[in-house]
């Protein structure tokens, strides 16, 4: 086991909408040794049940949440500890972490009263339940509003980029253009990292790999799921984790690791016909990238009009890490990259 005799068992964070997640099932029981890896305890949310595996060894001391009940996320559900640690040292630690670890109420209570109430009522308007993921999203987009950030656009011809997917298709290679946006974020976080970093107490934390969270739709909801280390990915690469990301959110089969870890985000609306928005920061990101679509338009160049596929792109930054001339050179960057994809 590791230095501390006694770990906390949690509810996790699997992705940055989730709030609470709920126990289907103890794979273990009180008592049993617990190797590293093991699977202790199945926790279900809207759209992922998973089973949590033990970073430590020892014995699964305590259980303390119950099967088929709510928790939210960090709560107290179980103990792993060493077989000679007492009962009542357990006792102490449960009762230290739980006054640690005190939850201010959410209006969560208020919502689920008002829904009862609306379900009571014989109004002739329809009520439709909200999600427990559309719930926590609301949550999530409240909490980046207090975000002090601003955004900067940057229009893009992408005819070259355009070029080059319809070259590695031709070759069997499904390249999307949002693999090859990812592939140019992470080189141009390299050149310009306090995109990547997050805000400490004191000072500004350089993450050292360059993991990019990508919006992925789930019927009326959102998830982030990460590729992580895009720095030593190719684009090829990036393109094979991405598919795979995807199609574990749409299956369900998504785990806690792969929806944890970002620190830059891209949310792309192109597909739909956006031409150009905002997005709001996530909170524990400094930056997220709005993508609209590709639109056919006409540049002037030397006098002449020469047609050019444009994309605009929308940097939304924290302003407390990141200031509009840093904001504006990464954008340049990637512009650079993107009309010469061949450095990709």
């Amino acid at each position: 086991m590791s230095d501390k005799k006694i770990f906390a068992l949690t509810i996790p964070k699997w992705g940055l909408t989730m709030e609470e997640g709920t126990i289907s099932e103890w794979l273990l029981n009180e008592g049993d040794e617990v190797e590293i890896e093991s699977e202790i305890v199945e926790i279900a949310t809207d759209k992922i049940n998973q089973p949590i595996e033990s970073p430590v060894a020892g014995v699964l001391r305590r259980i303390l949440g119950e099967e088929g009940e709510d928790y939210p996320v960090k709560e107290l559900i179980g103990i792993i500890a060493d077989a000679d640690v007492s009962d009542d040292e357990i006792d102490a630690f449960i009762t230290s972490y739980r006054d640690s670890h005190s939850v201010i109420e959410t209006d969560e209570e208020d919502m689920d009263q008002e829904e009862t109430v609306a379900e009571e009522t014989n109004s002739p308007a329809s009520t439709k339940p909200i999600s427990k993921m559309r719930a926590t999203i609301a949550k999530t987009v409240v909490s980046s509003w207090t975000i002090p950030q601003f955004p900067v656009t940057m229009a893009i011809n992408m005819g070259k980029a355009a070029a080059l997917r319809v070259q590695l298709k031709e070759k069997d290679q499904a390249i999307s253009m949002n693999d090859i946006i990812t592939r140019a974020c992470a080189n141009a976080i390299e050149k310009y990292p306090m995109v990547n970093a997050q805000l400490g107490d004191k000072e500004y934390i350089l993450n050292s790999q360059i993991n990019i969270a990508i919006a992925v739709a789930v019927d009326e909801d959102l998830m982030m799921p990460v590729i992580q280390g895009c720095e030593a990915l190719s684009l090829k690469e990036v393109a094979s984790r991405s598919r795979q990301l995807i199609t574990m959110v749409k299956d369900g089969s998504i785990g806690e690791a792969d929806l944890t870890g970002g620190n830059f985000a891209i949310s792309n609306l192109g597909m739909f016909g956006v031409e150009q928005f905002a997005a709001l920061v996530p909170p524990g990101m400094a930056a997220i990238l709005a993508v609209g679509g590709i639109r056919d338009e006409v540049l002037v160049q030397d006098g002449k009009m020469i047609p050019a596929a444009i994309m605009r792109v929308t940097l939304m930054s924290d302003h407390r890490i990141v200031d509009g001339m840093y904001a504006a050179n990464f954008l340049v960057e990637l512009k650079r990259l993107l009309e010469n994809p061949e450095e990709l």
